[in-house]
């Protein structure tokens, strides 16, 4: 159930990879679910006891699914086997040799950036990859699997990786975390799971340094801190042997360049020469909704991000500033009211380094709305740009900015709801892409 959302459809198709038959719901059509027909699942929108077959082994659900949908319901009923998606990547994962790649941020980019490093490994990350034929999935080449972690429902304690990198350690999902605390106990509760003969590689955050120091294994640290393996600076990875790699990869951004400094000092671990994982690294954009350029309409630019915290926002407008001369205009979309009433302010501060900045409503997803927890929240807190506005409705956007477009902009749509719709809408209202 769930089969359209980017981690399902990514479990799906490797399901089909091995061979088993596959099925599978969503609320609503979409390219998820347009990717397993293509690899010969049964799929369709509309949640309904019929959908489950007669002859089905066991079913498969995300947290989003409540216990009440149709198919859970009738699935006990028939006394069949619910599991977690985390159960059924715990499974696809056994008899390989399982690396795992956690932490707040960036997870789904390290992950794909280290499968690429290690050859085109087995990958199975929650966003589309240009090798994934729609979806975040690839059986690969050797024993490696490479799997991201995720710590928003605490299944990442499901998993029993061989080795793991920890990005970084914040409090994303405060429908699940009270506390940074408590974050920071389920990931130290990770890397403790570790083998003492495996190795945790941590990225250049306080916090996960801290956390790591939980690790019964060899730790590698990246980042500026005492006998790390490797430094970035610049544009060069520098190893603590005193090699300086050129880290020149497609990737925009400081942050893409920690990640994968990350999965090379991993992939040097599976014996990968450093030089050789970032060459094979280097080509690579993005995964889905990663910094991804939507095309460029009447001389202005549209790119969609999947940013929907503060730091990563921040890093996102980084990179548009890095690459971008000209405005950038800030077309932000908060996601869960339980994280826009926590992080309002720190979204503000964030969104102040662009030129303009839009917010929408609150994406609310799978929560109740709050009383007073709207887009004008974050929009108070900004400081600094000298356009701000609020429009409430998504579909409201295009007419109410494109007229103060002008060439040379920069359009950069963020969040983690519906907003990835905009891009195309605007380009639309600008006149159609240009030749």
């Amino acid at each position: 159930m769930g089969a359209g959302g980017a981690g399902m459809s990514a479990l799906g198709l490797l399901a089909l990879g091995k061979g088993w038959t596959v099925s599978g719901t969503d609320r609503e059509d979409g390219p998820g679910l347009d990717a397993l027909r293509a690899a010969g699942a049964a799929v369709r929108a509309g949640h309904g006891a019929d959908a489950l077959p007669a002859d089905v082994d066991a079913v498969v659900a995300s947290t989003a699914i409540p216990d009440d949908n149709p198919e859970i319901v009738a699935a006990r009923e028939r006394g069949l086997t619910v599991l977690h998606r985390s159960d059924l990547l715990a499974m696809l994962m056994q008899g390989t040799r399982g690396l795992a790649v956690a932490g707040a941020h960036g997870k789904s980019t390290t992950t794909a950036m280290l499968s690429l490093a290690l050859g085109g490994a087995t990958l199975c990350v929650g966003a589309e990859v240009p090798w994934g034929r729609g979806t975040g999935a690839a059986w690969g080449d050797g024993p490696w699997f490479c799997a991201e972690a995720d710590e928003s429902d605490r299944s990442l304690l499901r998993l029993a990786p061989e080795a793991a990198i920890l990005l970084n350690v914040d409090h994303d999902h405060h429908s699940t975390y009270a506390s940074i605390d408590d974050v920071e106990d389920v990931f130290r509760q990770f890397v403790a799971a570790l083998p003492s003969d495996g190795l945790l590689v941590a990225g250049p955050d306080a916090r996960a340094r801290a956390v790591a120091e939980a690790a019964p294994c060899p730790v590698r640290l990246v980042g500026d801190a005492d006998g790390a393996w490797g430094r970035v600076q610049g544009t060069e990875l520098v190893l603590t042997d005193g090699r300086a790699l050129a880290l020149d990869i497609a990737a925009p951004g400081a942050h893409n360049r920690a990640n994968a400094a990350c999965a090379v000092a991993l992939a040097d671990w599976c014996g990968v020469e450093p030089a050789d994982a970032i060459a094979r690294i280097a080509p690579f954009t993005g995964v889905g909704r990663r910094f991804e350029r939507k095309g460029t309409a009447a001389g202005v630019q549209v790119v969609d991000d999947y940013a929907h915290h503060p730091a990563e926002v921040a890093a996102t407008l980084r990179a548009a500033r890095d690459l971008h001369p000209g405005r950038v205009v800030a077309v932000f979309q908060p996601h869960l009211f339980s994280r826009t009433r926590e992080l309002a302010e720190q979204f503000g501060k964030a969104l102040s380094a662009a030129d303009v900045v839009v917010v929408t409503d609150v994406y609310g997803a799978r929560e109740d709305p709050e009383p007073g927890v709207d887009g004008q929240l974050v929009l108070r807190s900004v400081r600094g740009p000298g356009e701000m506005l609020y429009v409430p409705l998504l579909s409201d956007v295009p007419a109410v900015i494109v007229p103060d477009l002008r060439e040379g902009d920069l359009v950069l749509t963020m969040g983690a709801g519906d907003i990835t719709t905009l891009g195309p809408a605007l380009i639309a209202a600008l006149g159609g892409a240009d030749g």
